[in-house]
């Protein structure tokens, strides 16, 4: 908390202004509330799942760990697992095993599965592919959340005066460098935390984001590059947190190196479309606070203050984005009438294979997917020891 900006102080500030509440640790008994967000970082740097997991396997003489191919397909005899094909360049290599477990994410592990013979019968007999286990669960039920940034000039400094000149950045590098402190150590999401919309609701609907930074980004297509501002700003992102709608993950062609179709779906049922309206709403009343309405010079593009219900509707649909949270293609459930996978992560219809993954989430969390992902896997590689036994 020492580490933030001290230009958050206007969040929380206009947070006790309305009445909404705060909280100290969201991952504690009180969830709700606005706060600093907590990161998986250890000693200043980030802590993926690669760094405090398979980086200390390694050392394991078990375990091979092959970078930079792409899996064809999972091989069967019969409906039993017997192991993976996968390709190296223009080599393809078979790989024997007793159990396989896919842990290719939202996006590829259906792909994987429908490769495989595993998936929507009637779009795998279209491809020419074998149907092994017919199930139109495999790729569908497609969730994620999605969240819209709204940019404001600031009337204070803001990371952004720290950031954007050169020797900010060299400043900044140093620090974090001998140090591992700084706004390097931290991301760029520093606060913001989950609130209700309306009091009458009996959980949380909307994930908050306050950033004390602006920026721009590269155009589609190239390296993405976050350049601050050269002139104080900071950023509100109001983010539903329950979306109703779901889309698809599909094969757009039999060729394993084809990238897959994607049909977000998003925003498809009146529920999704109300709380899009009602997290703008909810940002309104934030940005009305005293505390926040001192900190506004002026809006960067369109101005949310003004903005009627239809108008965040509209905006959201125009500007939104994903914040890469997919879940749920390969959910697992009581029966493949609804779910591709078990409550032990073993697929439907077929022996030796499970998904582990967020794609084996039965439907997406009302936070971030990360750690929820971490927590599954952990439980997950605990019921693959169980079931060897």
């Amino acid at each position: 908390s020492d580490q933030i900006h001290p230009v958050n102080k206007h969040y929380f500030d206009a947070l006790n202004q309305t009445q909404l509440p705060i909280t100290q640790n969201y991952n504690g008994p009180q969830s709700e509330g606005g706060a600093i967000y907590q990161i998986n970082t250890q000693g200043g740097r980030r802590c993926s799942s690669a760094r405090a997991f398979l980086r200390p396997a390694l050392r394991r003489k078990n375990l091979i760990l092959r970078t930079g191919v792409v899996v064809r397909r999972v091989l069967f005899e019969g409906t039993r697992t017997t192991g993976v094909e996968y390709q190296l360049g223009d080599q393809r290599v078979t790989v024997a095993a007793g159990e396989v477990i896919l842990s290719a994410g939202a996006v590829q592990s259906p792909r994987i599965l429908q490769l495989s013979g595993i998936g929507p019968a009637d779009h795998l007999q279209s491809l020419g592919i074998e149907t092994r286990f017919g199930n139109n669960n495999v790729g569908g039920n497609l969730q994620d959340h999605l969240g819209i940034n709204h940019y404001f000039r600031a009337t204070k400094p803001t990371l952004n005066n720290q950031l954007a000149p050169w020797y900010g950045k060299a400043l900044a590098g140093i620090r974090y460098a001998l140090t591992r402190k700084g706004p390097l150590a931290l991301s760029v999401n520093q606060c913001g935390g989950f609130l209700r919309s309306d009091p009458s609701l009996p959980h949380p609907d909307q994930q908050m984001y306050f950033n004390p930074v602006t920026y721009t980004t590269n155009k589609v297509g190239k390296r993405t590059v976050i350049n601050p501002d050269p002139f104080p700003g900071f950023i509100i992102c109001p983010q539903p947190a329950r979306p109703t709608s779901r889309g698809r993950i599909d094969l757009r062609s039999a060729d394993a190196l084809d990238e897959p179709l994607i049909r977000p779906n998003s925003l498809a049922t009146p529920e999704d479309q109300q709380t899009v309206i009602a997290g703008g709403k909810l940002a309104q009343r934030i940005l009305a606070a005293p505390a926040l309405a001192a900190l506004i010079k002026a809006p960067m593009y369109g101005d949310l203050r003004q903005m009627s219900d239809q108008q965040i509707l509209q905006d959201f649909r125009e500007r939104s984005g994903t914040v890469f949270h997919p879940v749920s293609t390969c959910r697992m459930g009581a029966d493949a009438s609804t779910a591709v996978t078990d409550s032990r992560c073993r697929v439907f219809g077929v022996s030796g294979l499970r998904v582990i993954d967020a794609s084996a989430f039965p439907n997406i969390t009302s936070g971030n997917t990360n750690a929820p992902t971490m927590m599954l896997a952990l439980r997950a590689a605990d019921m693959v020891i169980e079931d060897r036994k």
